[in-house]
């Protein structure tokens, strides 16, 4: 169940925008990959000017020979002499787009792989966990504190390791979702010249005309050779590909896309970052939570040392991410055991104090009743005895 919900959905330890970048976005490449693959297949790619004295088999290899070359070339009359008409060679990327939509796809991933390779060594399995917890509710209520309990007390002795590693780690892989989206956005926008961010950049001063670098063209001609017998014939044609009108439109959708994905998630990393980092916002969750399990409510500071000192940014990213990936319910009854371990602890931590210091407040103690009291003579105190015979010393 857990191993389904990873790859359907997004799991325990992940919100709605990293589902959105390591799931749904690398799911629309990979189906963008697919469909240019099959484009190529189902559509006529490329459209060739072809001599009047070329056969049917001639026309059919001059333009699959033309659509597989790697170098196009194209022609532009000269501003200052119409007569002159100046030639250059660019390359074709038409035959690799399915494979720059892959490694696209394998970008959006890599961040998702290295939290889930990682976060395990900071914390407990969360996905079983929470399994585990839901089940016993619904098939054994009678273990159901027992086996809360358990886990809150192996979550504490974690949490005693280390109380931010993981929620840095968080933010760290959030931080690369925000990198990895800029540098698409710039990729789009200089190999696959996205009109609207050519437009925000002349607003802004930028002349974006001048680092487009298209991958993609539309009118080139194409040279060729063709061997029969002894002789070898040249031929130049011109040529217009329609296919690649279907990849423009397919990147003008996916650079609108990862636009709004770059602001949900710069957003959602500082929305994070304050969560974690700034108290008056972490705690009143937590605290609803112990309290909505106690039935009253607790005392404020035993409540943010709790959370300060006990749980840390850690413990608060864990029980967030299952109040909400999971159940409220769950949250909140672990919530209140590891409450119940923190009181335990400072129970135990206060009685060690008292023990050390119990011997030389009770000396204190008795020094201060028999101050004034006068001291009583040997004599005094056995009225019967006699006092002891000096022994010569021989």
């Amino acid at each position: 169940m857990a191993g389904l919900r990873a790859w359907f959905g997004r799991g325990l330890c992940q919100d709605y925008v990293d589902s959105m970048n390591s799931f749904w976005t690398v799911l629309l490449l990979a189906v963008c990959s697919v469909a240019s693959f099959v484009v190529r297949y189902t559509t006529t790619p490329i459209s060739c000017w072809s001599p009047a004295q070329f056969t049917g088999p001639m026309h059919s290899f001059t333009q699959e020979s033309c659509f597989q070359k790697d170098l196009y070339h194209t022609e532009s009359v000269m501003a200052n002499d119409v007569d002159k008409i100046s030639s250059a060679t660019i390359p074709s990327y038409h035959l690799w787009i399915p494979l720059i939509l892959f490694f696209q796809a394998l970008a959006f991933k890599v961040p998702n792989i290295i939290w889930n390779s990682t976060k395990d060594l900071f914390t407990f399995n969360m996905e079983e966990t929470v399994e585990s917890l839901k089940s016993v509710q619904v098939t054994n209520p009678g273990n159901y504190q027992a086996l809360f309990s358990h886990a809150a007390r192996v979550f504490a002795s974690l949490l005693k390791r280390n109380r931010f590693t993981l929620s840095i780690l968080y933010l760290f892989v959030k931080l690369i979702s925000c990198v990895n989206l800029i540098a698409q956005i710039m990729f789009l926008t200089v190999y696959f010249r996205q009109n609207l961010a050519i437009r925000m950049g002349s607003s802004a001063g930028i002349d974006v005309d001048s680092i487009i670098k298209p991958l993609l063209v539309k009118d080139v001609y194409c040279y060729f050779q063709v061997r029969m017998l002894q002789n070898t014939h040249h031929h130049r044609v011109q040529c217009t590909l329609p296919i690649t009108e279907i990849y423009e439109k397919m990147f003008a959708f996916l650079w609108y896309w990862v636009f709004l994905l770059a602001v949900i998630t710069i957003l959602n990393l500082v929305l994070w970052a304050g969560f974690l980092f700034l108290p008056f916002l972490r705690d009143g969750r937590i605290t609803a939570h112990v309290n909505a399990v106690k039935g009253s409510r607790s005392d404020e500071h035993s409540s943010t040392r709790f959370i300060s000192s006990f749980l840390g940014m850690d413990g608060v990213l864990v029980l967030t991410m299952m109040s909400q990936n999971s159940s409220e319910l769950v949250a909140a009854s672990l919530a209140q055991q590891l409450y119940q371990v923190f009181q335990e602890e400072e129970e135990e931590f206060k009685n060690q104090r008292n023990l050390y210091t119990e011997e030389p407040r009770s000396s204190a103690v008795f020094a201060e009743a028999t101050r004034g009291v006068p001291a009583l003579p040997m004599t005094d105190l056995f009225p019967g005895a006699r006092p002891p015979e000096s022994v010569p010393v021989k």
